[in-house]
């Protein structure tokens, strides 16, 4: 692990965490996946996994997440082809869950491919709703369309928009916002193990003006009363709790929403500043992965 990143870990966390931290990224790890509890019921979908050869198993942080193993290849799952469920780490599904979509939202994922957040929450509106599923280019916003389509739900779309660039048609009309931006990745060193020769403390320093830029954007699509929901799969401070306290500065009218109540048992006591959490790959059974919850209450 290159010495800037580890003078940044210990700086941050103690030394034991770090050791687990650095073990963990070179384990192997089973696949975790999103039951579509519209498309299939988890005990019917356990039984048609169990049916097709694959090992599965309950995942403690929610009650629809679960480990599958032995198997060969994902794609040749029927239950995978018929989209009863979607691969997806519990950090990322924990974005949706904690940004509490109800039935009706309008809801904007600003860097959403390949759509597993705006999936999830599309879900959770039972057809009702709209969910704006954005990214940057036609092959990122293609990927939201292949996962759309082997979902069925109708009432997603994938749209190609750059998040530095404000759109004044969405200026206050999403009740919920989503922004998981572009990051260092250093909270899944063990999927992406180049990313650790390619980071930089410039390239860091570059990575958390570009999310300011961006979340100074979003922001304002978020209704009066709305949610803004901002996370990265790192466990860089800067970009993270950094971030926070930059935002909340500089945006008066935000401020962090309880999330402790939310979560599972063995999570609660690892939220910090009351609305932020950070999950350590090796210390918690995720990702490495922050997010934070925000509240517009201008005129609420």
């Amino acid at each position: 692990m290159p010495t800037c990143i580890l003078r940044q870990w210990l700086a941050a966390y103690d030394r034991e965490s770090v050791e687990c931290m650095l073990q963990d990224f070179l384990k192997e790890k089973d696949t975790i996946i999103r039951c579509d509890l519209g498309q299939m019921p988890k005990e019917e979908l356990v039984k048609a996994l169990e049916g097709e050869g694959v090992h599965v198993e309950e995942h403690p942080y929610l009650p629809y997440a679960l480990r599958i193993s032995s198997y060969n290849y994902l794609g040749e799952l029927e239950t995978f082809q018929k989209g009863a469920f979607s691969v997806q780490d519990i950090s990322s599904m924990l974005v949706a869950h904690l940004a509490e979509p109800k039935e009706g939202d309008e809801i904007i994922d600003v860097c959403a491919a390949p759509g597993g957040k705006a999936l999830h929450m599309a879900e959770v509106l039972c057809g009702t709703g709209h969910v704006q599923a954005r990214d940057l280019t036609e092959y990122k916003v293609g990927l939201i369309e292949e996962n759309i389509l082997r979902s069925g739900m109708t009432n997603i779309e994938a749209v190609r928009w750059d998040a530095t660039q404000k759109d004044e048609t969405a200026v206050e009309k999403a009740d919920i916002v989503v922004a998981d931006l572009p990051c260092s990745g250093l909270g899944v060193l063990g999927k992406k193990t180049d990313l650790k020769y390619k980071m930089t403390e410039e390239t860091q320093k570059e990575l958390v003006a570009l999310q300011r830029k961006m979340l100074s954007t979003v922001k304002d699509y978020v209704k009066p009363g709305g949610t803004l929901v901002y996370s990265t799969c790192t466990i860089h401070e800067e970009e993270n709790m950094g971030n926070v306290h930059w935002f909340l500065e500089q945006n008066k009218e935000f401020e962090l929403v309880p999330i402790a109540q939310l979560l599972c048992e063995e999570l609660k006591n690892d939220v910090v500043e009351q609305g932020c959490i950070q999950l350590l790959p090796g210390i918690h059974d995720s990702d490495g992965f922050f997010i934070a919850k925000f509240r517009n209450v201008k005129c609420e």
